[in-house]
């Protein structure tokens, strides 16, 4: 029995929780936000419940440059999100203010075509997918 195409599921969307809230809230407004520990400064990546540092859990939100470096790229070459035709290409990135925290983002402009690891690249947000926006890589902004 064949599966029928003409009903595409959306892509599933992210529920924020206490934890990515701040994240998910500034990629609404196309900004890169994380949560810095008001105890010993360190940055938390969106899915850490207490700073990795000192194990604190009150945090400030920051705006960050969203610069980055590349620390590895996938090419998926088969339809692994509803309604996107493959390939898909999904890239790991270094963020500039904590390199330890590694971010996920797609690369549907090419930017990471070619490139080796330790590339600049800078994070933004693509469009509203109903109601998300998902980080993109874009070009570099000029030289460090």
């Amino acid at each position: 029995m064949s599966q029928s195409t003409s009903h595409i599921p959306p892509r599933p969307l992210p529920v924020a929780t206490a934890e990515t809230r701040p994240f998910w809230d500034g990629a609404a407004e196309g900004a890169l936000r994380l949560r810095r520990c008001t105890h010993c400064g360190r940055l938390a990546a969106p899915l850490a419940p207490r700073c990795a540092g000192c194990l604190g859990d009150r945090f400030t939100v920051d705006t960050l440059s969203g610069r980055a470096t590349l620390k590895g790229r996938t090419v998926l070459h088969l339809n692994a999100l509803p309604g996107r035709d493959g390939p898909l290409v999904i890239v790991e990135c270094a963020i500039e203010e904590d390199p330890r925290i590694v971010l996920i983002a797609l690369d549907d402009s090419g930017v990471t075509n070619g490139a080796l690891p330790g590339q600049p690249l800078q994070l933004g947000f693509g469009p509203d997918e109903g109601g998300t926006r998902f980080a993109v890589v874009l070009p570099a902004e000029g030289p460090r």
